[in-house]
């Protein structure tokens, strides 16, 4: 009998295994596809390949800033794909060597739950102490009239096209949304989001969304708030897809669509309730140990709805662990930070404006009055901090270069449940793009 078995190798199920192994535990991982989950193959890694390409893209239109010239490049796209599939190779691949060197035994195969102590994959019946589902989330289906067409896509699909579209038509500007919009937007694609609530990036500050929004635009992405895809037709060669706002109905040609309305729990084949696992369309019912209704079950990451962010599955998956093992694991799952890298990136910890309730105070502070941002060209954007009544650091949003990197100073200072006076006496190194976070610590008097 094994301690435990988890299904599933995303972020949360193979970070998990390795954290078990090392904590002396005996563990199997069971994988139906690749190690790596949707996350590093056709999720975040691609994603942050085309990125970092597109953001070479942009670094080289705006040479002429610094008295470079180069009026003309040229972009090769197989070397793009080839150069993304290599690095996603690369790390599953030290993925199986952490596995294989720590004894993890990798199996592969659709795993069944057959009691809340045994797991059948490939044939075989597993005994085990505890069962982790790790099974992670899918894309969540939007149903229009012309759904069937060949131009209509996931993030998948689209992380593994061969040539790039010339015009692409996005369908939800939340974080994948936007980050695709303004990656291939870069690649010179005419790019249209489209979004049916008001507002971009629904879950952002109020303040981040507005701006976002506007430098959106200033990038060329044609955005279409309070919006709805109704339908798409074919004819005369042309993909015409019909959108509904609530002032006017309008017809836009494309080449491409991209469903990126959201991410629902992946359940597979798991009989959750035959086996009486309570959950939801939203995810997989837990307590604050990620431990299911049956206690020897626990379900981490995507799968249990609560957030659906790589990092957090890994730390979901430390907490199931460590109760497990009888052990404190005092991880604030209030405080995980998030990126959203479009350009400029985002980044947020703590609570919005919107969150707040009683007493407190807000401070922003601009990019473009930076010295280093004016040297990198960089100015576009803001840091915007909340504080409390009691002076407490409680949110953190920024907009601008660097917020990926940003933000974890200003989630150690949430940890540490710091006050904007303690904050204030941090020294900040000049000239730095940190000094932006330091002037806005700085604002409150």
């Amino acid at each position: 009998m094994t301690d435990v078995i988890i299904i599933g190798a995303g972020p949360g199920g193979f970070d998990t295994a390795i954290y078990a192994k090392e904590k002396g535990l005996d563990v199997t991982l069971i994988e139906k596809d690749t190690v790596g989950g949707t996350c590093l193959n056709w999720g975040c890694i691609p994603t942050k390949a085309l990125y970092h390409n597109a953001k070479k893209i942009k670094d080289m239109s705006e040479l002429d800033v610094f008295g470079i010239n180069a009026p003309s490049f040229t972009i090769d796209q197989e070397i793009i794909k080839i150069r993304k599939e290599t690095i996603v190779e690369n790390q599953v691949r030290n993925i199986h060597t952490s596995l294989d060197k720590l004894g993890v035994n990798l199996l592969k195969g659709e795993a069944t739950i057959i009691s809340p102590n045994k797991v059948e994959v490939n044939g075989l019946i597993l005994d085990t102490k505890h069962i982790i589902i790790a099974t992670g989330s899918i894309p969540k289906k939007l149903r229009f009239e012309g759904d069937d067409l060949e131009i209509v896509h996931d993030s998948k699909d689209l992380l593994s096209l061969e040539t790039f579209p010339k015009r692409m038509l996005v369908v939800g500007a939340g974080v994948i949304g936007s980050e695709m919009a303004s990656i291939f937007t870069a690649f010179d694609c005419e790019v249209t989001l489209v979004e049916y609530l008001d507002d971009v990036l629904p879950m952002q500050d109020k303040d981040i969304k507005k701006r976002a929004k506007n430098l959106f635009k200033r990038k060329g992405i044609q955005i279409k708030t309070s919006t709805a895809l109704k339908k798409l037709t074919f004819s005369d060669g042309k993909y015409i897809a019909s959108l509904e706002g609530k002032r006017k109905t309008e017809e836009v040609e494309t080449d491409y669509i991209l469903l990126s309305t959201g991410r629902v729990p992946f359940y597979g084949n798991l009989d959750l309730e035959g086996l009486g696992i309570a959950y939801t369309p939203q995810g997989i019912t837990v307590n604050e140990y990620k431990q299911t209704t049956i206690p020897t079950i626990y379900a981490i990451g995507d799968v249990n709805g609560e957030m659906m962010l790589a990092h957090k599955a890994t730390y979901d998956g430390y907490k199931a662990i460590n109760h497990i093992l009888g052990e404190e694991f005092a991880v604030d799952f209030n405080l995980v930070p998030s990126v959203v890298f479009s350009f400029p990136e985002i980044a947020s910890v703590g609570v919005t404006e919107d969150m707040v309730t009683g007493e407190y105070e807000t401070n922003k502070f601009l990019y473009k009055t930076n010295a280093k941002a004016e040297c990198m060209n960089e100015t576009d954007g803001f840091i915007k901090l909340i504080i409390d009544d009691q002076r407490k650091l409680i949110g953190c949003h920024i907009i601008g270069a660097h917020a990926s990197d940003l933000i974890h100073e200003a989630t150690l200072a949430l940890h540490q449940n710091m006050s904007i006076d303690e904050y204030q006496t941090m020294i900040h190194a000049h000239p730095t793009i940190s000094e932006v976070l330091g002037e806005c610590i700085k604002g409150f008097k």
